[in-house]
């Protein structure tokens, strides 16, 4: 039986180290969906940074954002939000500036993305991966004027990041921490993770774990890829994380999705 979900992790896994989508996997996804399967992007980023893609390929499809934090359906709109308190996220950020000033913060509520002012890498260089501008702010105060905040991302440098981690884990034991890649850290409300959207959305559409794949390369992905009845690890990902999953396809340069896809479609 072919998968009814199709979950997939975008960045080093939909997408190639060119931040394209290239041909064939566009060919396997719509060959998917026309045999009635859903594909359903899972990403760190927020909304306006995932759409593009699905515009690209004329998809019009769920979406989940910001590691779990927010679900949209089809039309964009809001179906699950678990959200961090505004003042949460300013202490975070003065935390940052204060205990670890080689980090640069970053807050994101809906579509809305702010950074710190102070910052002349980092940023740019993010801003440049997703095609979107931050707002900068001089000061974390200017923080509470968020309606809600999503999450909190945190950048640096790999050594920086692996030596604040542990740090701010303990100092916000309530919060879900992850390292999304070697220069970020993902801070969102407790119980956010890809595994919970995943497992949600199953359950949305009534569609049993043995009907539904999904593809990923990082840590942040591993609880989505044991929630679904098959989890695929890309031939990229880190070692640690081939370890323990059974499946392996290509890497995200030579259309991993597709190799699994045209199986069935």
């Amino acid at each position: 039986m072919f998968p009814k979900l199709i979950f997939s992790d975008l960045d080093g896994t939909l997408l190639n180290s060119q931040q394209q989508i290239t041909p064939r996997t566009q060919q396997a996804i719509l060959a998917a969906i026309a045999a009635g399967s859903k594909f359903i992007p899972v990403s760190a980023r927020m909304p306006s940074a995932i759409t593009p893609l699905l515009q690209q390929m004329k998809l019009v499809t769920p979406l989940i954002a910001y590691n779990g934090a927010l679900i949209c359906n089809a039309h964009r709109e809001s179906i699950k939000s678990m959200e961090l308190p505004v003042k949460t996220a300013q202490k975070i950020c003065a935390d940052v500036e204060n205990k670890f000033s080689q980090l640069v913060w970053n807050v994101y509520g809906e579509d809305s993305w702010a950074a710190a002012s102070t910052d002349h890498y980092w940023v740019p260089h993010e801003e440049q991966i997703v095609g979107l501008k931050a707002q900068r702010l001089a000061t974390t105060s200017a923080i509470a004027d968020f309606k809600l905040v999503h999450k909190v991302l945190l950048m640096g440098a790999p050594e920086a990041i692996k030596q604040a981690e542990p740090l701010i884990s303990q100092r916000y034991p309530a919060l879900s921490i992850a390292c999304s890649s070697p220069n970020l850290i993902e801070i969102t409300a407790g119980g956010v993770e890809k595994k919970q959207a995943v497992s949600w959305l199953m359950n949305y559409y009534q569609v049993e774990p043995n009907a539904a794949i999904a593809f990923g390369d990082n840590y942040n992905d591993l609880g989505m890829l044991a929630a679904v009845g098959t989890g695929y690890a890309m031939g990229n990902a880190p070692s640690q994380i081939k370890t323990q999953i059974q499946h392996i396809t290509a890497d995200n340069d030579h259309d991993g999705i597709a190799a699994v896809l045209q199986q069935w479609f």
